[in-house]
């Protein structure tokens, strides 16, 4: 069931639907035609909607993971032999369940998950009940009242450890751990509170009232920051990728890619760039090491690429020099324009300003100049939209 509001009535609109079959349309309880066009579910209202209408889609079948060309690997719902988990970024959602599988299209959401008895199923958001059946099933519910893109939605099922605890400034650390992991991840994740509180301090107050981190039994190589629940793979624990870094990074993406995320994925510098960021904070805070000097050793290994930070395209969507990099040294050189005090009221800002929405490049340089008081569109351009690498400030 999926509510939605529109400007005005609408005679027909469409959801993404990959590889699922549909057996009924239903719009405000009433039948509603619908055809389909590969992914796409196109859906005629017998009448024309209000300005506020729910959409119930009855559908089934087993969920498949599919390609995209933004990363090498398929995205979607993920079997793992012994249970499954959804890596979504940046087109997966519609493998799974219904929707407008785009950035800019947020929603609240809650899960009614049924699974057999002693099979664990988590979501993102809190746990509202556990409810056995009388059947010898479990039905578990989640509820994320916050705003959230459907990339960033997440349910994991199988055999795993929850653990919670209290963190800082009232925010529950509650993490999930596969139980067939080689290696324990529990002391990797011990700092995720002391991160909180660090990042709340640069980026304001954490934007919900839950976080962890997610770890499946799965080597893909890859992390995600779905929303209140972070999904890592067992190489951030045991592999060559274990390290802080990956935590630090995930947790930023709370405030900048889930809180705010952006309208269009050519945006994605305003996730990644900003997570990046936050690893040199976070490098700062604990080895000393300034981020001055991470900037400049990024910069001057930096090598050209040709793909634009503000707009890298669909094939370069996570390029690590052009996006990620080039990113955070886009907010280091902000930082030494403006001054440390701009800088991080900018970044304040923005988190607030934009919490639960969905923003566009634009946004934040509005901010940026308003916190400056000064016309920043030509800083931006030269290390957002042109090619050549400007010298970092001095």
């Amino acid at each position: 069931m999926i509510s939605a509001t529109a400007p005005q009535p609408l005679r027909q609109f469409d959801l993404d639907l990959s590889g699922l079959d549909v057996t009924a349309v239903k719009v405000d309880d009433g039948a509603a035609t619908f055809t389909r066009h590969d992914r796409e579910l196109v859906i005629t209202p017998a009448h024309p909607t209000g300005a506020t209408f729910t959409v119930s889609v009855a559908y089934h079948g087993s969920p498949e993971p599919r390609t995209t060309k933004a990363l090498p690997i398929a995205v979607g719902w993920i079997a793992t032999g012994d249970g499954s988990y959804v890596l979504s970024e940046p087109e997966g959602a519609s493998t799974w369940y219904p929707v407008n599988d785009h950035p800019s299209d947020k929603a609240s959401y809650t899960f009614h998950v049924t699974v057999p008895t002693g099979v664990t199923a988590v979501a993102n958001g809190d746990l509202v009940s556990s409810t056995p059946t009388a059947d010898g099933h479990t039905t578990f519910t989640f509820d994320e009242k916050a705003p959230m893109a459907s990339y960033l939605a997440q349910l994991a099922i199988g055999d795993y450890r929850v653990t919670t605890e209290a963190g800082p400034n009232g925010v529950t650390i509650r993490n999930v751990f596969a139980s067939q992991l080689e290696t324990d991840p529990t002391a990797h994740f011990s700092r995720t509170p002391e991160m909180l509180q660090v990042f709340a301090g640069d980026f304001g107050p954490f934007p919900f009232d839950i976080y962890g981190a997610l770890v499946v039994n799965d080597r893909t190589q890859f992390a995600l920051e779905t929303q209140t629940l972070s999904l890592f793979d067992p190489s951030y624990v045991d592999g060559p990728t274990a390290g802080d870094e990956a935590v630090a990074h995930e947790l930023a993406h709370q405030w900048f890619g889930d809180s705010v995320t952006p309208s269009s994925w050519k945006d994605i510098w305003l996730n990644e760039g900003f997570a990046t960021y936050a690893e040199w904070l976070w490098h700062e805070h604990t080895d000393g090491v300034p981020v001055a000097l991470t900037a400049q050793r990024t910069h001057d290994s930096l090598q050209p690429s040709g793909v634009l930070t503000g707009d890298p395209g669909v094939g370069h969507l996570f390029d690590v020099g052009a996006v990620y990099q080039r990113g955070a040294l886009t907010l280091e050189a902000l930082r030494l324009t403006v001054g440390d005090d701009a800088f991080f009221t900018t970044l304040r800002t923005y988190a607030a300003r934009f919490a639960g929405k969905s923003v566009a490049t634009a946004d934040f340089i509005a901010v940026a100049n308003e916190v400056a008081h000064r016309d920043l569109h030509d800083f931006f351009d030269q290390w957002l939209y042109r090619a050549p690498l400007p010298g970092l400030p001095s």
